[in-house]
């Protein structure tokens, strides 16, 4: 009996692996926890896309997006082979947008366009266009920055390998209050 009982916990432990029981805790396991605590400011269910504020070895810090999936034991499983994170220096002006692609599985990729409004406190959207080197649109968009002043738009398909990316950072009454071309 004590031996079937040590097989059990054993195998429950393997599945557990490094999973935790938040996000939160998944993510402080992993690397982005070794110099800081991290801090999520955009967390998606739905396609398992999580943003989070941390600090590198050097003690300045970064947005990183990863990816993250539930196990079989509900626990939440970081999952870092395409991550892609982006230094920040909150004391000045940081404003950033990316288009992005997390491919941890060839047949689901994700494809989306994520960024950061980090000094301007009364944006409340950005205006994004995405053009090729011909200059044809590919896609535009407006979507909401959330109160950790991030933004993520989940794109319906991929984009070229190559274009141009341009924004402008919005208030609730329509006035830009950044532009970048």
């Amino acid at each position: 009996m004590k031996r079937v009982l040590v097989i059990l916990i054993f195998i429950v432990m393997a599945l557990a692996g490094c999973s935790s029981e938040t996000l939160q805790g998944a993510i402080g396991q992993s690397k982005y926890g070794a110099y800081d605590n991290p801090e999520i400011l955009y967390q998606n269910d739905e396609v398992g896309v999580v943003i989070f504020l941390t600090k590198d070895g050097k003690g300045d810090f970064m947005v990183c997006r990863s990816s993250y999936e539930k196990n079989g034991l509900n626990r939440y499983d970081l999952i870092t082979g395409s991550d892609n994170s982006i230094p920040v220096d909150i004391s000045k002006k940081s404003e950033f947008i990316t288009v992005d692609t997390i491919t941890e599985s060839p047949n689901n990729a994700i494809y989306l366009v994520w960024g950061g409004i980090f000094h301007y406190p009364s944006a409340e959207e950005v205006a994004y266009e995405v053009r090729n080197p011909q200059g044809d649109q590919l896609y535009q968009n407006k979507v909401e920055i959330n109160n950790k002043h991030v933004f993520v738009d989940i794109l319906p398909e991929k984009l070229t390998d190559s274009y141009s990316i341009t924004f402008d950072v919005v208030d609730q009454e329509g006035n830009i209050l950044f532009e970048y071309n």
